[in-house]
């Protein structure tokens, strides 16, 4: 009996692998070999699931995308508003876990550079600006969701630079940590 795959799964390992592999040495400097070794696959397995390193690129650019909208709405689905004091707790409670994400959460660990490299590579600029486009309108829906009709795109555009900054701040270790809990409250301060 011939043995069944999963060929989604399969390429999810590689993903994973590449995400390994992206700890330790840039992107653009990561082989095909490099990451069929982290997967431990052969060279030629790897090169079935994904025919080149711009199809495996691209492929973690749609993981990054789904990753990034499904953990938002994931977080506005499992917290209740109404459970918060204030409109502002609720979003710095929001704010907080994208700073901090789940520890047993995997987070896409190469989104910067791949952000550079659409300025070179024109199907990853065309994949990121549709990236944006949807996450735009998934936070617009979690938002009318909680705060109803009056929310348009400009609040979900803010919520995206909000989420964007506080994300490649605390990725890159140049926050204290101190600020998480208050980012919104720390921002309102400044408009007073």
């Amino acid at each position: 009996m011939p043995l069944i795959v999963d060929k989604e799964e399969v390429q999810k390992q590689i993903i994973d692998a590449l995400q390994e592999c992206i700890r330790g040495k840039p992107l653009a400097s990561i082989s095909m070999r490099d990451v069929a070794k982290q997967a431990h696959m052969s060279h030629q397995k790897l090169l079935y699931y994904f025919h080149d390193k711009n199809d495996l690129v691209y492929s973690y650019v749609r993981y990054a995308k789904d990753f990034f909208s499904d953990k938002c709405m994931e977080w506005f689905d499992k917290n209740e508003k109404q459970k918060y004091e204030s409109n502002s707790e609720y979003i710095n409670r929001f704010l907080k876990y994208v700073a901090e994400f789940g520890k047993d959460e995997s987070r896409p660990n190469a989104t910067v550079q791949i952000y550079v490299m659409a300025q070179y590579d024109k199907t990853i600029f065309t994949m990121i600006q549709d990236m944006f486009f949807d996450w735009k309108k998934t936070m617009q829906e979690c938002l009318i969701k909680i705060y109803g009709d009056t929310v348009d795109e400009k609040e979900a555009e803010a919520m995206m630079i909000l989420i964007s900054g506080t994300f490649l701040c605390n990725y890159n270790q140049v926050l204290s940590g101190n600020i998480n809990a208050e980012i919104l409250k720390c921002m309102m301060n400044l408009s007073l």
